[in-house]
């Protein structure tokens, strides 16, 4: 056990999966587990049972607000924070009214994702 706060990310883009890795290296918040698809998600956060995601909103067949549905299924106490780049008031007020716990705009700056993450944390009460 690290002691890290278990993280999933979930997008479509390699390059972001690695970005949100690199942002939450040194911190303390761990990636655990990255999909690229929202079934994929699904089956690993079955797998690795993190504590937090991050899902992006537009990914291939399946969208992140339907993810963020089958995944609080499986886990009402489950931490979501949407990342999109396309992120009108309207999609953000969709996600928060179906459960997601925030939204974060791409492109993603380390300091305001570690700050939003971290006030996540506290909210739910997640220790690391």
């Amino acid at each position: 056990m690290s002691g890290r706060v278990k993280v999933m990310a979930v997008d479509d883009s390699k390059t972001m999966l690695a970005m949100i890795a690199a942002h939450l290296k040194n911190s303390k918040f761990e990636v655990v587990a990255t999909a690229m698809t929202g079934q994929e998600a699904l089956a690993k956060y079955h797998e690795h049972k993190p504590a937090l995601v991050l899902l992006d909103m537009v990914m291939p067949e399946m969208t992140g607000s339907e993810t963020l549905e089958h995944l609080l299924e499986a886990d009402q106490a489950l931490c979501v924070v949407m990342v999109s780049s396309i992120g009108t008031e309207e999609t953000m007020q969709h996600c928060l009214k179906k459960g997601a716990k925030s939204f974060l705009q791409k492109p993603l700056l380390r300091d305001t994702m570690l700050a939003t993450l971290d006030e996540i944390c506290q909210r739910a009460g997640v220790a690391s």
